[in-house]
């Protein structure tokens, strides 16, 4: 291990139930517990009319108090004026890096941050790049999913804002080998990028699994790329042939209605469950009761739930050609199938319903590489890159405008 460093992390406050960003949080917390001083700056989306038009993030607004320490991890949390879509695309983060920008010169003043790391590309990353440039320290950003599958599109040129914070970033990380592929051609040769997957909070894991035969569990939210109505569709096929299987699906969003309305269409409704949201202990105690995760969606960065369910013991089921591609490898420690393929969901449905028994290895080496994907791992990987840029020569620290 190198010196200790102080880090200035950056992510906008999510519509959940996360601290700020869940994932960032685990990331925070594992840095601190390998003894680096990490500090968050999570700017809250305000607009006129919010209540009315975004209730969610309304309410999530009201709750978030303007800072706070949560796990040891020092949080402020300044307002900024959000704009939508059209906002982003005319000013990208400044509105974000103006809210952020005083909290981060005080904090540099009361003692100097040797990184800032963002998560998350276009407004976080050009709100993150613009505070590092302001302190003069080295700027690392991290990408997840949306913010490569809405802004770097195979045969379409990236906004330019987008392609010069992903040039422009000191260090780049990204969560899938997917994601890289999309952004590595803006980088330009010589840059410090490196995949780092996102991992696994084995505290919440039990170590002692309970995975009831026939139990499919899906988890994410209810909107049309998760294709939640599509593993229904599967699970109905089969349900008259197996009495005793279930389907549990989690989450929240704009797809309820139609499920709900749908598994009343095939009486189901004593057999598939609806939970809404779960707070994420209670999401991963539901894996480990269950058998086959199921969640054949596309546009995934990568998707943590996928290795909580490997982890909690569960057979997963992910999309071909998505970032999960990293970690399961088909008929050897999950399956991969066709986005949205009813088809092939029904096939490894009533495969593992058939002969249980016949996928034991199977389960058990997916549990066992998903659970060498800890935050921990994960933590130690980021560390060495924050080495590497700060001794390897990469950042010129200069101040410029962007």
């Amino acid at each position: 291990m190198g010196r200790m460093l102080r880090i200035l992390m950056m992510i906008h406050r999510q519509a959940d139930h996360s601290p700020y960003c869940f994932y960032v949080h685990e990331q925070a917390k594992a840095l601190r517990a390998r003894g680096h001083e990490v500090v968050v700056i999570s700017a809250v989306g305000v607009m006129p009319m919010m209540g009315r038009l975004r209730p969610a993030q309304a309410d999530v607004a009201r709750r978030t108090p303007r800072q706070a320490v949560i796990d040891g991890v020092p949080v402020s949390y300044p307002r900024y004026l959000t704009l939508g879509n059209a906002g982003e695309r005319l000013l990208g983060g400044r509105l974000l890096a103006r809210a952020a920008m005083p909290v981060a010169r005080r904090l540099h003043r009361e003692k100097p941050f040797d990184i800032v790391h963002a998560h998350m590309l276009p407004r976080d990353g050009h709100a993150g790049l613009l505070v590092a440039r302001a302190l003069g320290v080295p700027f690392a950003l991290t990408v997840h999913g949306t913010d490569v599958f809405h802004y770097f599109i195979p045969g379409q040129t990236p906004w330019k804002r987008n392609a010069r914070i992903a040039r422009e970033a000191d260090a780049l990380m990204a969560v899938s080998s997917l994601l890289m592929r999309r952004v590595a051609p803006y980088r330009g040769e010589g840059k410090l990028s490196r995949i780092v997957p996102n991992g696994v909070d084995l505290s919440l894991v039990p170590r002692e699994t309970h995975n009831v035969p026939r139990a499919v569990i899906s988890v994410g939210t209810l909107k049309a790329r998760k294709c939640m109505d599509r593993t229904l569709e599967a699970f109905a096929r089969l349900a008259g042939d197996y009495p005793d299987a279930t389907l549990t699906i989690v989450g929240i969003g704009e797809m309820e209605v139609q499920l709900r309305a749908r598994i009343a269409e095939l009486n189901l409704g004593a057999r598939v469950t609806l939970t809404g949201g779960l707070p994420h202990e209670a999401v991963i105690a539901r894996m480990a009761q269950s058998d086959l995760f199921v969640l054949p969606s596309w546009g995934e960065g990568y998707g943590i739930v996928y290795i909580e369910a490997m982890a909690a013991g569960c057979i997963a089921v992910g999309a071909q050609g998505e970032g999960i591609e990293d970690t399961i490898v088909d008929g050897e420690n999950g399956f991969l199938v066709p986005a949205g393929d009813v088809d092939a969901v029904e096939r490894v449905m009533r495969a593992v319903f058939e002969d249980r028994d016949r996928y034991d290895a199977l389960r058990a080496r997916g549990r066992a590489d998903a659970m060498r994907l800890t935050w921990a791992r994960n933590a130690q990987t980021v560390e060495e890159i924050y080495m590497e840029l700060l001794h390897g020569g990469r950042n010129k620290h200069a101040k410029t405008r962007h």
